[in-house]
């Protein structure tokens, strides 16, 4: 059901959900891979090899368990997450709370294409939205068709505003 600040941005035109799901098996996933790597640089340890030796696999191993951690906390914090394009600008849901943005505050949209490490990773940001306020929104490649959301509001916020599309290395 659409709030009354939503109506006052006009007609839906598009709506692009989040999939919450997703992010929390990535969130498993990570952990499962952490403390599996934790256990493959005990055993390398423990079965004789030198402790500089399991270095890089403890490493990626932590590294792997704080992002496990780290997107287990962002799922459980945002709860489910929705991006609708209207005729007068973008609303964004999230967690229970509305934010609606009009065209015109939207200062910069940054429009990058992702690697295949990235996209493996789940880490990449397909759109960056910057707003008057300050606000920054990233749409991710958790929201579903976020290149189509991530056009639609490079167009929409490009008639006001330049907008930037960068590749992966950020030129």
């Amino acid at each position: 059901m659409a709030s009354a600040a939503e109506r006052a941005l006009g007609r839906l035109l598009s709506k692009h959900r989040t999939d919450h799901r997703r992010r929390g098996r990535i969130a498993l996933r990570d952990l499962a891979l952490g403390a599996a790597g934790a256990a493959a640089a005990g055993g390398m340890v423990s079965a004789g090899l030198p402790g500089p030796a399991a270095v890089p696999v403890l490493a990626a191993a932590l590294l792997a368990l704080w992002r496990g951690a780290a997107r287990g906390h962002h799922h459980r914090r945002r709860g489910t997450e929705a991006f609708l394009v209207r005729e007068r600008g973008l609303a964004h849901r999230r967690a229970g709370a509305v934010r609606t943005i009009p065209w015109q505050d939207i200062d910069a949209v940054t429009v990058r294409r992702g690697t295949a490490l990235r996209r493996l990773l789940a880490s990449d940001v397909t759109c960056t939205i910057r707003t008057a306020r300050g606000e920054v929104l990233r749409v991710t490649s958790f929201t579903h068709e976020a290149q189509a959301l991530a056009r639609a509001v490079a167009d929409r916020a490009g008639q006001q505003r330049p907008v930037t599309s960068v590749n992966a290395a950020g030129t």
